[in-house]
C-alpha cells in the first residue's frame, strides 16, 4: 500500500516536473533573447495563476505563481492591439522579431538535449551487440514479482532459447551469404510474420507460405482446372542492418533460398545451433530487445524464463498479463498507425550491457538523440499531411499519463520522455497555425515584404479562429484520451 502511494506521488512529482520544465523552457527562450535584443520584457514568470511570489528589477517583474506547469513572458507591444511603446517588439526589425519567436522551440530542443545527456551520464552506453540482460528493477504486484523473480538477475534464455536473429557472422558460400545477408543484420519478419527468436523463424522456413494457386482458362465450356503451385524456393525476409556500433541502417527485404528438409520438430534450444548451420551464420546471444518482443506476442501464455542467480541456474515458469498498448501496425487503408493491441507484461525493467559513459560521449549522444527526436516528429508530422500515417496525437491527459507511467520505472524513464516531449513541442511550436509562433513567425515574413505590420483586426481574427480549432481538437483530443484510458488503461 506504501509502495502504491509513494508510486502515485512520483508520478504526480513527473507530470509536474516534465510539463512544466517543457513550457518554461520554451519561455525562457523568447524572455533570454527579447533581452539580449533589447526589447522591452514587461513580466516573466514560472507557473500560472495566482502569483505566490513577485518582484520588480528594473523593468521587468518576476512572479512564482500557484500552478507550476510552465510559464509566461510577456513583452511590450508585442500582442495585437498592444501599445507600441519604446523598445517595444514591433520598433526592431521584423528578423530581430522572429528570432525572439524561433528561440522558443530552440530551448525545447536544448532542453531535450539536456535531458538525454543526463540520461546517458545515469545509465552509460549501450554495448552493441548486448549480450546482457540484466533485470534492474521488479514492480510490485506483477507477475514477476509474484514468482520471485529479483533485481540483479540476469536473463539468459527464454523457453530455451538463448539465440537472437542479430547476425554477427556470415559464412562465404553460406545459404545466408548468397541472400546478400551481411554481419550485424537483424532478421525481424519472415513472410510478413514476425518473428523474435531462431525456432520461430524455423518455423516459417518449415511451412512457407506458397504463391496463390492460378485458375487454367477454361476449355470446351469445362471448368477450369485450379492449377496446382509450385512449392516455395525461397523465403521472403524483412531485416535491419547495423553499423559495427550499432547505429541502425535503412530496412532492407532479402529472398532467402530454402534450405532442404528441415526437422519436423527442433526445441527453442537446439533451433539457435540448427539455423547456424543452415544458414551459414553466427548469431548473437538474446539481448532486451527480443526478450520484450517475444514476451509481448505472449499475453497470458506461460514463459520460462532460465536466470543466472549468484552464479547458478534458476528457471522459473511467469504467466505475462494481458496489458492493451499501442503497437505500430499498419490499416486497412495501408497507412502507418498505432492500434492498441493485447501484449505480454511481466513488469519488470530490462537493461542490456553497458559501459560508463566519459562527458564528450554523453554530450554527443544527447545532442544526437536531440536531433533525432525533432526529425522523427517533423518526419511523421509531414507523413500524417500526405496520408502515409494515420492522424493520431496526445493531449496533456494523455502526456500525463504516459509520463505518470514511466515513473514506475524511473527517473531515468521520466528523463527520456520528457526529452521526446520537449523534442515534439519544438516541432508543434512552429507549426505556422494560430496562436503557434510558426504563425507569428510566417506574420513577421509578410510584414517584411509589405514593409508594414499586418492590420491588426485581421491578425486577431486569425488567431481567435486558430485558437478555437486547437480548442475543439483539444476537447476531442481528450475526448479519446479518457475513453482509452477508461477501456485500455492506456492513452
Amino acid at each position: 500500500m506504501i509502495e502504491t502511494i509513494g508510486s502515485a506521488f512520483n508520478g504526480v512529482i513527473a507530470v509536474v516536473l516534465v510539463l512544466g520544465a517543457c513550457v518554461f523552457f520554451h519561455e525562457l527562450g523568447h524572455f533570454v533573447l527579447a533581452k539580449l535584443i533589447g526589447m522591452k520584457v514587461e513580466e516573466f514568470a514560472l507557473g500560472f495563476g495566482r502569483a505566490l511570489w513577485g518582484t520588480t528589477r528594473g523593468e521587468t517583474t518576476y512572479r512564482l505563481n500557484l500552478i507550476p506547469l510552465g510559464g509566461y513572458v510577456r513583452i511590450a507591444g508585442m500582442e495585437p492591439g498592444g501599445e507600441q511603446t519604446e523598445r517595444g517588439f514591433y520598433t526592431f526589425a521584423r528578423w530581430k522579431g522572429a528570432l525572439v519567436l524561433f528561440a522558443g522551440a530552440f530551448m525545447n530542443v536544448v532542453l531535450a538535449a539536456l535531458a538525454f545527456i543526463a540520461v546517458t551520464l545515469a545509465s552509460g552506453m549501450g554495448v552493441f551487440p548486448s549480450t546482457e540482460i540484466n533485470i534492474r528493477k521488479v514492480l510490485p504486484d506483477t507477475p514477476s514479482a509474484k514468482v520471485d523473480i529479483r533485481p540483479g538477475d540476469q536473463l539468459i534464455a527464454l523457453d530455451g532459447a538463448n539465440d537472437s536473429l542479430l547476425i554477427t557472422e556470415v559464412e562465404s558460400g553460406g545459404l545466408a551469404d548468397r541472400a546478400g545477408l551481411k554481419a550485424y543484420t537483424r532478421i525481424y519478419e519472415a513472410d510478413g510474420d514476425p518473428v523474435d527468436l531462431p525456432h520461430q523463424l524455423l518455423a516459417t522456413m518449415r511451412n512457407p507460405q506458397n504463391p496463390p494457386a492460378e485458375a487454367a482458362a477454361p476449355r470446351d465450356g469445362k471448368p477450369a482446372e485450379v492449377e496446382k503451385p509450385a512449392p516455395a524456393s525461397s523465403l521472403e525476409l524483412k531485416v535491419l542492418p547495423f553499423t559495427e556500433n550499432g547505429r541502425p541502417l535503412e530496412e532492407k527485404t532479402v529472398d532467402l533460398p530454402l534450405p532442404g528438409e528441415l526437422p519436423a520438430k527442433v526445441s527453442a534450444a537446439e533451433a539457435g545451433p540448427l539455423l547456424e548451420r543452415t544458414l551459414g551464420v553466427t548469431l548473437s546471444a538474446i539481448g532486451p530487445n527480443e526478450s520484450i518482443a517475444y514476451i509481448s506476442e505472449k499475453p497470458e501464455q506461460p514463459v520460462v524464463l532460465t536466470l543466472l542467480r549468484d552464479g547458478r541456474e534458476v528457471k522459473t515458469t511467469v504467466v505475462p498479463d494481458k496489458k492493451w498498448e499501442r503497437v505500430p501496425s499498419t490499416d486497412e487503408a495501408g497507412r502507418m498507425t498505432a492500434a492498441h493491441k493485447a501484449v505480454g507484461r511481466i513488469g519488470v525493467v530490462l537493461n542490456g550491457a553497458t559501459r560508463p559513459a566519459t562527458f564528450v560521449e554523453a554530450v554527443q549522444n544527447g545532442v544526437a538523440r536531440s536531433i533525432g527526436a525533432v526529425v522523427l516528429t517533423a518526419q511523421w508530422l509531414y507523413m500524417m499531411v500526405t496520408g502515409e500515417v494515420a492522424p493520431q496525437a496526445s493531449g496533456p491527459i494523455g502526456i500525463a499519463a504516459v509520463t505518470a507511467d514511466q515513473a514506475r520505472i524511473g527517473w531515468t524513464a521520466v528523463a527520456s520522455i520528457a526529452g521526446l516531449i520537449s523534442a515534439n513541442l519544438a516541432i508543434i511550436n512552429l507549426l505556422p497555425w494560430p496562436p503557434f509562433d510558426g504563425f507569428r513567425i510566417v506574420l513577421l515574413g509578410i510584414e517584411g515584404v509589405i514593409r508594414r505590420r499586418v492590420n491588426q483586426k485581421v491578425e486577431m481574427a486569425l488567431t481567435i479562429a486558430g485558437v478555437a480549432v486547437l480548442l475543439a481538437l483539444f476537447l476531442i483530443i481528450t475526448f479519446r484520451d479518457i475513453f482509452n484510458l477508461v477501456i485500455f488503461q492506456s492513452p
